[in-house]
Formats: C-alpha cells, structure tokens, sequence
C-alpha cells in the first residue's frame, strides 16, 4: 500500500516535471523564433533603406546603411550588402576603400555567385587608375564562367578598351605566362600585337598575330585582328602617342562624344595612312578632373600631345598647367591664351582673330568705308564687336553707326531706325533722287506691323513735291551704308533675320559664326534678302551629318584636328621636342572643312578663315583670307 503511494506520487512529480520542462521549451522556443522574426523584418527594413539610398544617387547614406547591416548581422553570411558597401564606395569614387571591400568579399565569400560583380568592380577600378593590364587580369578569372550575352559582350569591351589604350610589353608576357585558357592567350597575343605595332616592330606584330586562329577569336576582337593584318609586309615605323580629353559624360556629354565621332571616322578613313595611337580620356564634363587628367599626363612621356575640346573654364586651366606638352585647344573664344603660354595651340580662330579679319577684310579687299555695327552688349558677342570696331579704328576708319541691344532681339527697331537715319544723312545734300533712291517696294512690309515713328523724323508738308513723307520714306531703298557687322548670339537669326528686310537697307551684312544656320537661313522669309550675307570662320561644316548645325562644326572639328595631328605625328614620330617644332613652323594645312595656318607672336594661333558667302541657299567658299590676301577658291576647297 504504502509503495503504491510513493509510486503514485513519483508519478505526479515526473508528471509536473515533464510540464515544466514543456512549458519552459515553449517559452524559449517562442522567444528564439519570435526574435528570428524581428531579425528577418528589421534585416529587410534596413536593407530597403540602405537600397532606397543606392538607387537616389546618395551613396554616402547608402554605405553607411549596409554597413550597419553588416556590423549588426556580422555572425551571419550576407554577400549581397557585402558588395552593395563596394559599389557605394565605388560611386563615391572611395577606389581605395572600395578595392578594400571588394578583396575581403573574395576572401569570405570564395566561389559565391556575386563573384562576378566583385570582379567587374574590380576591374573597373583598375581601368580608373590607369591600369589596365590589373584590369585584364581581374576580367580575365570571369571570361569563362556562364554568363549571359550580354554580360559577356560588357566584360569583352573592357578588355577591348584596356588593350586599345595600350598594355606594358612585360606585363603582357608575364599575363600570357600564366594564363592556360586558348581564347585568353589569344586576346593576350592580340594585345602584344598592337602593343609591338605601337612600338614600331612590325615584325613582333606579325609573329603574334600568327599564333591567333581568326575562326575561335571572339568577335569583338575581330575588327582590330583584322586591321592589323592589314599592316602586314609594312616596314619599321614608330607611332606616336597622343591624349585627347573629351567630355564624354556629364552635361556635355553629346558634345564630347560627337566629337569622338568625328575623330572616329577619320580613324577609319585613314586606317592605311595612321601614324597615332589616340589615348582617349573623359573628363566628365568637370573643370577640375580636366586638371587632374592634364597633371597624369605630363608624367606619362610617351604622349607627345594631347588635343582637347574644352569648357572656356577648362581652356583657362590649361594655360595655368605648369608641364611642357602641347595643349591642342580644338575651340575657344580667348585669343589671350596664346599669350599666356606658349605650349597652348588654339586650332579654330578665336572671337579676337575673326573680328579682326572681318574688318581688314570688309577694308582691304572689299573696299568699304562706311561700316555700321549693330551688337549685342553681352560679353561673348560684345568682344566681337569691340574687336571689330578696334580694328577698324587701327584702319583708319570710323564706323558710321553702332548700335547695342540686351538679350534676345525679338524688337530692335530703335537700333534699326537709328541706323537708317544715318543712311539718310550719309546721301548727297546736293541730288538726292539720284542712284540712291530706289523706290523698290519691300514685300515684307504688308507682314509686320511697323510703327512709322521707329523711322526718321521727316517734315510732314508735302506740298513741296521734292519732300516726301514718313509713309513715302518707307518704300526707299538706301545704299549708303555699305557695310553692317552683325555678331549674333546662336538662335537669334531667326529674330535679326525677319526684321532686317523691313528697313530696307541694301547693304553687305558681315557676321560671325552664328549666322551659319542653313536650315534658317532657307526660309523664304529671310533667305532672299540675305544674298551676299558674309561670314569668316576657320571651319566650314558639312551640315546635315549630325542633328543640328553646332554639332556638325564639331564634328568636323573631330575629324580634321585629329588627322592635323597624324600628320604631324606621321613627320615627328614620337618625338615631342619635333611634333613641337612642327607646330611653330605654322605650314597651311587644308582639311575637309577646317584651314589651319598657326601664327601669332608664338606661332601658336589659328590665323586664317574662309570667306564663305550666302548666296541661292547656300553657302560658297569665296577663298581664304589671312589678313594680307585673299586667296580666291581652289577646286581644293570645298
């Protein structure tokens, strides 16, 4: 009895015991998964956070959210918020801090399927500083992995590019020593290939191209596989290295990478007469990597030159560069940086060199005497003006008019009216009926509404048959002004074009660069009344290659300056000291639509124009003219 009572009670206490010990797992069961839910939904919340940061562009904010993540998840394995800390220190341009990340995810996570990514960065990084062959190397572990079309054809670009920019000779050999994969050896011996035509041993280039089979060779390689065995049998020749710094991102983008087209296709068209290896930089549209860009390159001395299509900002900056390499200037308006430095070259005439042979041209040659100005007063179009006027001071003349405006010229009447009353006074006091008034009735006048009061204050009797009135004094066409400078702002010619037919002024009109819109100056409604209209600049466009008139100058800016180059490059090799000596010898060189002739007090100055003239829709080139003759138009050119 008493044993079935100590059982019983074992019983219930085994029985409590197991309850307890129930409850207690319960408790702690509940808590652990309660807390693996929090870790999951807080992880989620924080990383769509850190990533809401990424995607906005604020890569400071996003760094420090995933690093948070990994600082409070750092006993568990997270390679995704890994490699997003790297791309946000690579957009904050951290390189250091980002190489960092990137080779301590390669440790920790080996053989992860992000592996890829971390490599591409990695190789970007590389490319950013320049080395390219590190570059090579780090694409190099992930060619072979299964990747999509698309990712293959990014990671083959790189390569392409960094192989194009041009690898150390050693570097290359100690790449190809240990590489074992067929189609990498064969980019690397493509690689030395160009590397050895760069160098001028034409025979290294032919004994590596001999080794590549053209039918395994993947085919972005081919185009430059196939250009080099154009070479072939050619002899010995050395060729130069020069940089060319474009804005091939940020705002002016589309302006950098049209001229890049334009360099592009002389590549192309010369490819059997190339003598340059072109070093393409981007200085993202920002003043200050231009600088930087410039500093790097003075270290490097195999570039001979470098060419650039700058901001003025930049121009300015390039005059201040404390180095010794030629700083070809495709454009700028500032004559001065000549002045500044002698190792500045402005390809194109400035705003100072084209006034002034405007007005020795409108002299000299045409010889005229009575030149009216009329101007916009802002700064860039005002030094048009002054340095016209200036010059014809240093002529000996006066201007007979000048008349300013502030913004755009949607009304100038008052200017045009003044202008006109100094028409009517320069006309001869003793006939003034004959040959200078012509009673031609303009067309234009039944379009515009015009107040008789923007015209001279004449006498309104007109009793005296030999005075006229206002309204007869509208109808009279005026030639006693035989000249009007007219620089305009871009997108104005459609406003100074539709008014100056109202004032009936027969008159040469001389402008600047602006005027040459072809497809406004077309219209029946201005084109007819500016036959004769006169511009002098250093470049003559092909139009309607690109989508508008300023983009087809610069695209042929590209293409001429580039080939002006090679053919310096094609006399001098790789010789600084002669490219140099070739510039200051200042020979005229004609391109497909620039004239280059550098001259100057340092020989380092675009000094010649083309006389280009409108007439029946389009414009003619006259001939060329550098202050002391005017050459009149060759079949040769265009």
């Amino acid at each position: 009895m008493e044993n079935s009572y100590l059982c019983q009670n074992n019983y219930f206490l085994i029985q409590f015991m197991v309850n307890i010990l129930l409850i207690f797992f319960l408790f702690v069961t509940t808590n652990v998964f309660g807390e693996q839910l929090d870790s999951i939904s807080t992880y989620n919340d924080h990383f769509k956070i850190a990533l809401g940061h990424y995607e906005s562009e604020r890569y400071k904010l996003a760094e420090s959210e995933f690093k948070k993540i990994l600082i409070d998840r750092k006993f568990f394995s997270d390679p995704v918020t890994h490699l997003m800390v790297a791309k946000s220190q690579y957009f904050q341009n951290k390189l250091i801090e980002c190489r960092r990340t990137c080779n301590s995810f390669l440790n920790k996570y080996p053989k992860s399927k992000y592996d890829v990514d971390v490599r591409i960065l990695l190789g970007d990084i590389f490319i950013k500083q320049g080395q390219y062959a590190d570059a090579i190397e780090q694409l190099f572990f992930i060619r072979h992995e299964p990747l999509d079309s698309i990712l293959q054809y990014n990671i083959d670009s790189r390569i392409l590019s960094s192989i194009m920019i041009g690898i150390n000779s050693d570097k290359i050999e100690s790449l190809l020593f240990s590489s074992e994969e067929r189609i990498d050896r064969m980019i690397l011996n493509l690689a030395r290939s160009y590397r050895s035509f760069l160098d001028g041993d034409m025979n290294g280039m032919e004994l590596s191209l001999s080794v590549i089979d053209e039918n395994i060779i993947p085919s972005q390689y081919k185009n430059l596989y196939m250009g080099l065995n154009r070479f072939i049998g050619s002899k010995n020749s050395r060729h130069g290295t020069v940089a060319i710094i474009l804005p091939l991102s940020g705002k002016d983008k589309i302006k950098g990478q049209t001229f890049l087209m334009g360099l592009s296709a002389m590549v192309t068209d010369y490819q059997y007469d190339l003598f340059t290896h072109f070093k393409i930089y981007d200085n993202k549209s920002n003043d200050l990597t231009t600088l930087k860009i410039l500093q790097k390159i003075n270290l490097d001395r195999t570039i001979i030159s470098i060419l650039g299509y700058f901001s003025e900002v930049s121009n300015i900056a390039a005059t201040s560069f404390s180095g010794n390499i030629p700083i070809l200037l495709s454009k700028s308006n500032f004559s001065e940086l000549s002045e500044l430095s002698e190792n500045i070259y402005l390809l194109s005439t400035s705003t100072e060199v084209q006034a002034k042979l405007s007005a020795q041209y409108a002299i000299n040659i045409l010889g005229y005497k009575n030149i009216a100005v009329l101007s916009p007063a802002d700064d860039k179009n005002k030094n048009y003006a002054d340095n016209f006027i200036k010059e014809l001071n240093q002529l000996g003349i006066e201007p007979v008019s000048i008349e300013w405006y502030y913004g755009r010229p949607e009304n100038i009447s008052r200017q045009f009216s003044s202008i006109r009353k100094i028409a009517w006074s320069l006309i001869p006091e003793e006939d003034p009926n004959l040959e200078y008034l012509d009673m031609e009735i303009d067309s234009l006048d039944a379009l515009f509404d015009v107040d008789i009061d923007d015209f001279i204050d004449m006498n309104e009797e007109d009793n005296n048959r030999n005075i006229m009135s206002r309204k007869d004094s509208l109808k009279v066409n005026l030639k006693t002004i035989d000249a009007i400078y007219i620089p305009i702002n871009k997108g104005d010619l459609s406003f100074i074009g539709t008014q100056l037919p109202m004032y009936n002024l027969e008159t040469k009109i001389i402008g600047n660069e602006s005027w040459m819109d072809i497809d406004i100056l077309a219209q029946d409604i201005i084109g007819p009344h500016l036959q004769g209209l006169t511009v002098l600049s250093s470049e003559y466009p092909k139009f309607g290659i690109t989508e508008s008139s300023d983009l087809d100058r610069i695209y042929s800016m590209g293409y001429d300056h580039s080939y002006f180059i090679n053919s310096l490059v094609k006399i001098s090799s790789t010789s600084r000291r002669k490219f140099k000596n070739l510039l200051k010898k200042g020979d005229l060189y004609m391109g497909a639509s620039s004239l280059i002739e550098l001259g100057g007090p340092s020989n380092n100055e675009n000094i010649i124009v083309r006389v280009l003239e409108y007439n029946r829709e389009r414009m003619e080139t006259i001939g060329y003219f550098n202050g002391k003759e005017l050459v009149k138009n060759k079949s040769s050119i265009k």
